[in-house]
């Protein structure tokens, strides 16, 4: 394998589409979390909503996943195919794991907004599937990201010729 500017580039992009989302889920895992643990103390059955709304801000960490995997496959890291990765073709997975990295901190204000439903939910079960939606609606801008950042790869690599 070659480690050349492009490849680090790559490898830097994965690490930080990964690794960004992957704090930010986490503490927002954390303020729905310990929301949740309040809901369950006060009553057992409030376990299933505080799991459901604790769990969304997780998918900023898939789409993370997701990114770095193609950007590593894309530089040929995983195939052990050695293959040099050029500086423009570097750049953009390097740009395509920022896109993804940015919008993944979202995560931290939908773990916010959950834990806020986890505990409205908690004293109205009427108040779980309005907590979901208004929980979702702050993942759109890491949806955005994520369709973003692929369009990036596909088009900056060249993928579809």
């Amino acid at each position: 394998m070659v480690l050349d500017i492009g490849t680090f580039l790559a490898v830097l992009g994965a690490a930080i589409a990964l690794g960004v989302p992957g704090v930010c889920s986490a503490i927002g895992l954390k303020a729905a979390g310990v929301s949740g643990a309040g809901a369950v103390s006060e009553n057992k059955e409030n376990f299933k909503n505080a799991l459901v709304l604790q769990s969304l801000p997780q998918t900023q960490t898939i789409y993370g996943f997701i990114t770095a995997l193609f950007i590593v496959m894309g530089a040929g890291l995983l195939g052990g195919t050695g293959a040099e990765v050029g500086f423009e073709k570097g750049l953009v997975m390097l740009a395509a794991g920022l896109i993804v990295a940015i919008t993944g901190v979202s995560a931290i204000f939908q773990g916010l907004v959950a834990a806020a439903g986890i505990a409205s939910s908690a004293k109205n079960q009427d108040a779980f599937v309005p907590s979901i939606v208004f929980s979702g609606q702050v993942e759109t801008p890491a949806i955005f990201g994520f369709i973003a950042a692929l369009i990036v790869l596909v088009v900056g690599l060249n993928v579809l010729g």
